[in-house]
């Protein structure tokens, strides 16, 4: 098993990355992602949390042996949680023979208008194709998609909050009340079915 741990900055405050979370999939950073549906959506002690499902493409392949596998299911499990101002994530790939790979990410507010990922992640090879290469080739994946995924999100940011002078600038955000936000997120279910951002999003940070 090998373990992996990084941090990225964002220069855009928490409650735009919490906007631009539901929305970072498609972008031209991120074409092996190919499906995204929302499993179920629903509000748990104040915290949003929910269950996706992605599929994305990969291909393999050494020596002649083919490995690839066209689309790989990928289970994510989201906490958001507007009081706090955090985010936590969890995503595994399943049906997938040769590897296993499990990453946590947490987001959380550094500054003002900054954002902070805390990313780790495991990778267990399989004892069955190849095991040294299998490793070295997943380390290097998910290397490479740790990067795409970050220019992915810098990219959807940029085209939700124009930058004007600076990267922490952007638009006024609109905000609600206690009692808005608790009847909002009584209706959170209600986007289960949509990429809709839940309006819990647009609540007052205490």
């Amino acid at each position: 098993m090998k373990f992996f741990e990084g941090q990225d900055l964002f220069q855009y405050s928490w409650l735009q990355i919490a906007e631009a979370f539901w929305f970072r999939y498609p972008n031209p950073f991120s074409k092996h992602v190919r499906t995204e549906d929302v499993l179920f959506r629903r509000v748990e002690e104040g915290i949003l949390h929910t269950r996706r499902l992605l599929t994305k493409t990969v291909r393999v392949s050494y020596f002649g042996y083919n490995l690839a596998i066209k689309n790989e299911p990928i289970i994510e499990e989201s906490y958001i949680d507007p009081k706090t101002q955090t985010i936590r994530t969890c995503t595994w790939n399943v049906g997938t023979s040769f590897a296993q790979v499990k990453e946590e990410c947490f987001y959380r507010k550094k500054e003002e208008n900054n954002t902070v990922i805390d990313r780790k992640a495991w990778i267990e090879k399989s004892k069955h194709y190849f095991p040294g290469f299998i490793e070295s080739y997943m380390i290097r994946r998910f290397q490479k998609n740790v990067k795409k995924t970050c220019k992915g999100l810098e990219y959807v940011l940029a085209q939700r909050y124009p930058i004007s002078t600076s990267p922490v600038e952007s638009k006024p955000l609109s905000f609600l009340d206690k009692d808005k936000i608790r009847e909002r997120a009584m209706n959170a279910k209600d986007f289960a079915a949509s990429k809709t951002v839940p309006t819990i999003f647009a609540a007052k940070m205490e």
